[in-house]
């Protein structure tokens, strides 16, 4: 008989669980039944209270391992209280906790995880606390500072180019770069190899701009830099995207990574102008989507406005297409005076299309120095 008045005591203590965990669920989906409260976002505060809101780690090793923070609640309302979902900003910040109901007057607690591998310097990280109580969430924050580690070599230089040379980087994208400006990169470099080694480059593109320096010999166990860059004449005519690739050599040898450069040429920027007086660019809208579309068919689309809603004329410098089997109608030397505008006109030629997905993005390229290039982004599905 004491068996059975067990049982039957822990059943209506499972009951009670459950019903509480729905009416916790129905709380958090923000939906209303007869037997369920939702309370206004401004009181969640009132009924769920913290022991402190932000945690402060001070100084901390990058390689010194995760650090961990408990914050305390107490649960202020006359209801139980269930921790639905903690959500972090980013995957180096994790939270553990429980889901069992926290009684009215009793106290719970939330662990916060951060993870300080590779993130060096100062940070602030946020988890976002959902609960029964509410269906907005509370906001917990953790800082502090991460010393960085020595770094290996490796990290320091991970480009092998071989013979014991290895750089801090083999790319750089420039965005930018106006009519007298000039833009540059320093790329490190080191020789690891107890021997003299000679470097040179050899261009796969080239477009006529780049500015390249590097030591033609780099001495055994020496570390320096390499200067890339671009400058563009007052004079020049040039516009738009220019891409450089170079395959490097040492002592004879050619590295697996290729070193590339890219920047976009424009207009110099004049900051004393404000943005009424010149040209201004607009599109009407900036994707188009072709659908389905057979393999060996041309398909047009001439929805997108272009529209200069500047004072003075608006002049397409550059139109860049990524594939050949795309065309615009717009061409580079187009002016639209004030006010004036032009329907664009895509032509899709399928047939140089490869099945299934079609991408291909078209930069246009402006006088209007604020906004100096425009991008497009156009889709098509190939079938056969």
């Amino acid at each position: 008989m004491k068996g059975l008045l067990h049982y039957k005591d822990m059943f209506v203590w499972l009951a009670l669980i459950c019903c509480q965990l729905v009416a916790a669920y129905d709380a958090y989906a923000g939906l209303k039944g007869d037997n369920v409260m939702i309370m206004q976002p401004d009181k969640a505060l009132d009924k769920i209270k913290f022991d402190s809101y932000t945690w402060n780690f001070g100084d901390i090793a990058e390689d010194g391992g995760v650090v961990e923070h408990k914050f305390t609640f107490t649960n202020l309302s006359d209801k139980p209280v269930v921790i639905l979902d903690v959500t972090t900003g980013c995957g180096c910040t994790t939270a553990s906790y429980s889901r069992k109901p926290v009684m009215s007057g009793e106290q719970g607690d939330i662990v916060i995880v951060f993870d300080p591998m590779t993130r060096p310097g100062r940070f602030t990280k946020g988890a976002m606390i959902y609960t029964s109580a509410s269906t907005n969430g509370i906001s917990l924050t953790l800082e502090g500072n991460v010393i960085p580690r020595k770094k290996t070599l490796e990290e320091e230089y991970p480009f092998d180019l071989g013979q014991g040379v290895r750089i801090t980087s083999n790319f750089h994208t420039f965005v930018y770069v106006g009519r007298g400006e000039k833009v540059e990169q320093r790329i490190g470099w080191v020789n690891t190899s107890t021997r003299d080694v000679t470097f040179k480059t050899i261009a796969k593109e080239h477009s006529g701009m780049l500015h390249f320096e590097a030591p033609s010999v780099m001495k055994a166990g020496a570390r320096g830099e390499m200067v890339l860059g671009y400058h563009i004449p007052e004079n020049s005519g040039r516009y738009g995207t220019l891409n450089d690739l170079l395959a490097m050599y040492v002592s004879g040898r050619e590295a697996q990574h290729l070193l590339s450069a890219q920047v976009i040429a424009v207009d110099k920027y004049d900051g004393s102008s404000d943005d009424i007086s010149g040209p201004i660019v607009e599109l009407s809208k900036k994707i188009i989507k072709f659908g389905d579309v057979k393999h060996g068919k041309k398909i047009s689309d001439n929805s997108i406005i272009l529209m200069n809603d500047g004072v003075n004329d608006l002049i397409i410098r550059a139109v860049e297409c990524q594939t050949k089997a795309l065309e615009c109608s717009l061409k580079a030397g187009y002016k639209l005076k004030a006010g004036e505008r032009v329907a664009l006109n895509f032509t899709l030629d399928s047939s140089q299309c490869d099945y299934d997905l079609w991408v291909d993005r078209v930069r246009i390229i402006t006088n209007d120095t604020h906004h100096p290039m425009q991008s497009i982004r156009l889709t098509a599905i190939i079938t056969e």
